[in-house]
């Protein structure tokens, strides 16, 4: 039964990316224009309608699948194998009450002995990789409009409210696959995902499920805070705003001409594959016996980055420190809480 589970799960993210195949393999190579097809937009519509089922539909599987490998979810007041942890229920708001712990854990790790050949790694590439970000960005430009794939950024306000005289968009709906690759980088997937664990841990009463979404926004909220001061200190353009090959660097912005234009100084490092790649840490730290959960993730982490490149919203170069920042923030949310249930279970 729990292998069928699995199998379930895996086909239901084989049947998103099928989908997306479809969309291409049914379209001719010239870019499609929304607005003279309304085929086109229905097709969209019904596309984002089956991410978002398939989206919910493997939360509540992945959740129900509870192989026991390495890792046990029980109460804290339950005894279990020395090889097995313990899943207390997370108390109320402690993604928001670990943060300080959060953020001074990644510190120090960050600038540990044993970081130097990371920092190596994401010091080099990065470097590499401005050197090389026009005709990389031109590069997947041309591609993108090689198979059609339109790189404007369009939603559609599905829920929205107005304070005063002010317009706030609660919700808007992608309206090409551009924009859906996009939007899987923003926080509200992460935030349906922890939504979908949390309600599934409650209804069930799966600590590992509730102390996984709570440490989803936890980590959330540290690479937040991190990324917005970085991307003050280097102040570089993104591509859509560059004003020069590559982007002008303004370091250490005014806040007041930082919030005038954003796009001019906002791009490094990238906080959409920071958030991605905590969000699949937390989940793999959690669910190490769930093998798929790296590999899937990734791939869905390297084609959001391709789409931001194609958007001119990124250039490759934000990238690796980006990675980095969004790993570490979600490694140590993840031991954090482990180490904190080990203290519990010796009570």
């Amino acid at each position: 039964m729990k292998k069928a589970l699995k199998l379930i799960v895996t086909l239901n993210y084989l049947n998103m990316y099928g989908a997306m195949l479809k969309f291409f393999l049914l379209k001719n190579q010239k870019p499609i224009h929304l607005k003279n097809s309304s085929n086109f937009k229905m097709q969209f519509l019904k596309l984002n309608a089956v991410l978002l089922i398939v989206l919910i539909n493997c939360t509540v599987s992945f959740c129900q699948i509870s192989d026991t490998v390495k890792t046990a979810v029980v109460d804290s007041t339950q005894t279990s194998r020395p090889d097995e942890f313990v899943y207390t229920k997370p108390r109320p708001f402690a993604f928001v009450t670990k943060l300080p712990k959060t953020m001074a854990w990644s510190a120090k790790e960050s600038f540990s002995k044993k970081s130097i050949p990371a920092w190596g790694i994401i010091t080099s590439s990065t470097l590499v990789l401005i050197a090389c970000d026009q005709d990389i960005t031109d590069g997947v430009k041309r591609f993108s409009r090689y198979i059609g794939l339109d790189n404007e950024n369009k939603y559609k306000t599905v829920v929205g409210f107005n304070v005063g005289s002010t317009h706030f968009d609660a919700y808007q709906l992608p309206q090409n696959l551009n924009s859906v690759f996009y939007s899987l980088g923003e926080g509200s997937t992460s935030l349906l995902l922890c939504g979908g664990m949390s309600l599934y841990g409650i209804a069930y009463k799966d600590n590992r499920a509730r102390q996984t979404s709570s440490q989803i926004l936890q980590a959330q909220l540290a690479l937040g805070i991190t990324c917005q001061i970085l991307k003050r200190v280097a102040g570089r353009e993104s591509p859509a705003a560059s004003t020069a090959p590559g982007g002008v660097w303004r370091p250490f912005t005014k806040p007041s001409e930082y919030q005038k234009a954003v796009s001019h100084h906002d791009a490094f490092p990238s906080g959409h594959l920071a958030t991605m790649m905590a969000t699949v840490t937390v989940l793999a730290g959690n669910y190490p016996e769930k093998r798929w959960i790296i590999p899937v993730g990734y791939s869905v982490i390297g084609v959001t980055g391709l789409a931001m490149i194609n958007n001119g919203v990124h250039w490759a170069g934000d990238y690796p420190l980006a990675l980095g920042i969004g790993y570490i923030c979600g490694k140590m949310a993840v031991k954090m809480n482990k180490l904190m249930t080990a203290k519990a279970k010796r009570k």
